[in-house]
């Protein structure tokens, strides 16, 4: 998979989840269907999580674990991770946050 579809991907899982904005710019998904009902994802583990991987946390290191099943690069999800748990308000991080929220429509 690559970066644009990854987007295309999370703008299609978008209706499973509750997605917020938190107070700290974080972006976290609180899927409201099925089985993992309640359960909190960031951006790559909500894409993997409806694609059927199997997902036992939402820190950095189980992040890039899924992320790298889904074929994505590791600097990329690196990226995604920092934009959404809001690491930094600067640069690419910025645009990688904007462009999450245009896909997720929020």
């Amino acid at each position: 998979m690559d970066r644009n579809a990854f987007y295309q991907k999370l703008s299609e899982v978008k209706d499973y989840y509750s997605w917020e904005v938190m107070e700290d710019n974080s972006i976290v998904a609180t899927r409201v269907r099925g089985k993992d009902r309640g359960n909190r994802f960031n951006p790559v583990t909500a894409v993997a999580n409806r694609l059927g991987y199997s997902i036992n946390g939402n820190n950095k290191r189980e992040t890039l674990k899924v992320g790298s099943a889904l074929g994505l690069p590791r600097d990329f999800i690196e990226q995604v991770y920092n934009a959404t748990v809001s690491s930094s308000n600067r640069g690419f991080t910025q645009i990688l946050r904007g462009k999450i929220r245009s896909a997720l429509e929020i």
